[in-house]
């Protein structure tokens, strides 16, 4: 990668990550400084548009979080004030599935302290759950990335991995991701999974049935993807995990 294109990522990820600071903070500003933020904003955008486009980066993420912050600023004219309900989410990461999207989909380290600040600007996460198995024969101890997990906000569940075949194991856990987003699907407005799995796809109807509003974040990339097409069709909402990248990405 080019110093020229380094620079280019890491002006998006901050742009990015100021935009959806702003969207919170809009609740709180005065007129004329929500307007002077907004003018700062779009011409941070003109600054990147023409490179951004030749490296065919999306920026329609940040053109619609900029016109959501402009309806507020012209009700905030008006003499209205704005009123913030905060939805209540549920964050559920199947993260053997992540991973593989991630690494060897996008070539992306995913920072899980970005990924809670982004989802959490405009709403009230309830719970963050983050599933993955272990192998018994590497030790007892978790690994210092699950420790870290666990001291910033994550519930962590783990299951041992069992041998399968010769020589071939095995992690699946599905039924309790299933359990805790049945349990949890009446007390929130929205389920997030991080999954392409699509033995999923049932769970989410039955989620939907009670109630909650359905998310899904993975890879589908026109099907060059590990998505599973029934999934996409399931939920309420699709995000391509690519496009919200600038807000959850690790910078290096």
């Amino acid at each position: 990668m080019t110093q020229l294109s380094q620079n280019l990522t890491k002006a998006v990820i901050k742009l990015g990550a100021d935009l959806r600071s702003l969207q919170y903070r809009a609740l709180y500003l005065d007129a004329e400084t929500l307007k002077r933020e907004v003018s700062s904003g779009q011409q941070k955008l003109r600054a990147i548009y023409g490179e951004a486009e030749s490296q065919q980066i999306d920026l329609l993420p940040y053109y619609q979080a900029l016109a959501e912050i402009e309806a507020n600023l012209e009700v905030i004219q008006a003499g209205h004030h704005l009123v913030n309900f905060p939805e209540k989410i549920a964050l559920f990461i199947d993260g053997a599935n992540l991973y593989a999207v991630a690494h060897d989909f996008l070539r992306v380290k995913i920072d899980f302290a970005r990924l809670l600040a982004y989802f959490g600007q405009n709403a009230t996460i309830l719970r963050a759950f983050y599933y993955v198995a272990y192998d018994p024969a590497e030790g007892d101890y978790l690994p210092p990335y699950l420790i870290w997990l666990k001291r910033n906000g994550y519930q962590v569940v783990t299951k041992p991995v069992k041998e399968v075949g010769a020589g071939v194991k095995k992690g699946n856990l599905d039924i309790e991701i299933a359990l805790d987003m049945l349990e949890l699907a009446d007390k929130v407005d929205r389920v997030v999974l991080f999954s392409g799995d699509g033995d999923f796809a049932p769970l989410l109807k039955r989620v939907g049935r009670k109630g909650a509003r359905t998310q899904v974040i993975s890879y589908w990339g026109n099907g060059e993807g590990p998505t599973a097409a029934e999934l996409i069709e399931t939920a309420d909402v699709f995000t391509e995990l690519k496009d919200i990248l600038p807000f959850v990405i690790k910078a290096d």
